[in-house]
């Protein structure tokens, strides 16, 4: 048996003839660049979600850096994250002149530990941006963080580019910050068949300039007021994301029911599974379990047809491009041991229980051997 790490193809094959159609009517429809698909996803994405405002740009990575500079970041100013996230947390602001500071996570979620960014934020007041990431479809200790960042004068966007419909307390991420960012990655909970990305907010000033923002800092036609970038989300991926939207909830269910099962599965066997926080809905865009033995695992499963991953095995302030900010080996205990142990198993709507207990199988057959 082959079992994929993902199989977007299976997962949509229930709206494939939809997505054909879709794809035919916006050819057809000779609009391509911040039309009616777009204004139609921005509205519905925003009710999703319950923000006032969603602002379609071209990637993640673009949401962070159109969401960092509409609340006023230049050069210069410094934010923090977790050094256990995908490298573009960091970068999307970087290279605008921002500067990272990072923080270690909690050992359980993986996510900001809300006592090192207070001693963090403690040892260098001024910091401006804080930028938690729900890591894995886990959303992060929102009240914690959003308390000590209030009492320290930082502004707060959340990383929800795995999180596309997890909840804290019962409230979708997105709502609980000065704005979000949300990618459309294709194999994102929610994903486009391309780049693509979206920022939300309750904030209006920050809103109108992601608009400007977005456009080649464009205020009116052909009139640009400040410095900008070409970060549009093009219609076709639109379109496509707005077929997909009304099935995520689904999706994010069958994760849920795949994860449990893997749950049972891996029960009693030499490896830590993730827990879901009392506080989270987890939507499980990956399943990341921790073992001591991750390279002779990964490949035994490997012989035998599964695909694994690793997100991600070195964190961002041991990257070479970040050498300069003064970390090392040593840093961030929690996120670097991780980073060691970490594997990502398949996960997906329509992975089935016999290819998860094959999988399940093949990890007891390895503890076994």
């Amino acid at each position: 048996m082959n079992v994929k790490i993902f199989n977007i193809d299976r997962d949509h094959a229930q709206i494939k003839p939809r997505l054909i159609t879709t794809f035919e009517n916006v050819l057809s429809g000779g609009e391509f660049i911040l039309g009616k698909e777009v204004r139609a996803l921005e509205e519905e994405f925003a009710a999703y979600v319950g923000t006032k405002y969603a602002v379609g740009v071209a990637s993640g990575t673009d949401a962070i850096k159109i969401g960092g500079l509409a609340l006023g970041l230049k050069a210069g100013d410094r934010f923090v994250t977790t050094p256990n996230t995908y490298i573009a947390t960091a970068m999307a602001l970087t290279e605008h002149g921002c500067v990272p500071r990072f923080c270690d996570i909690e050992d359980g979620s993986y996510n900001m530990d809300p006592a090192a960014l207070e001693d963090l934020l403690k040892k260098e007041p001024g910091i401006r941006l804080c930028i938690p990431v729900h890591l894995y479809g886990q959303p992060c200790r929102l009240d914690e963080i959003r308390e000590i960042c209030g009492r320290y004068g930082v502004m707060l966007m959340e990383d929800a580019c795995q999180a596309h419909g997890s909840r804290y307390k019962g409230r979708n991420v997105g709502t609980m910050s000065d704005v979000a960012a949300f990618s459309f990655y294709p194999t994102k909970n929610l994903g486009c068949y391309g780049d693509g990305g979206m920022i939300v907010t309750d904030n209006d000033e920050a809103y109108k300039q992601m608009l400007i923002l977005r456009a080649h800092g464009q205020t009116d036609r052909h009139v640009h007021d400040v410095q900008g970038f070409v970060s549009r989300l093009d219609e076709l991926q639109a379109a496509l994301v707005r077929v997909k939207l009304p099935h995520l909830d689904d999706w994010n269910i069958a994760r849920r029911r795949n994860a449990s099962l893997y749950d049972a599965g891996l029960e009693g066997l030499p490896v830590k599974k993730p827990a879901e926080e009392p506080y989270a809905y987890h939507v499980y865009h990956l399943y990341v379990i921790a073992v001591e033995e991750r390279e002779p695992l990964r490949a035994y499963l490997g012989e035998r047809g599964i695909i694994t991953l690793v997100h991600y095995p070195t964190p961002i302030h041991l990257q070479k491009v970040y050498s300069h900010l003064g970390y090392g080996p040593g840093s961030f205990p929690v996120a670097e041991r991780a980073a060691r142990r970490i594997i990502s198993l398949p996960i997906y709507p329509s992975l089935n229980e016999d290819e998860i207990a094959y999988v399940c199988e093949a990890i007891s057959g390895f503890y076994r051997k």
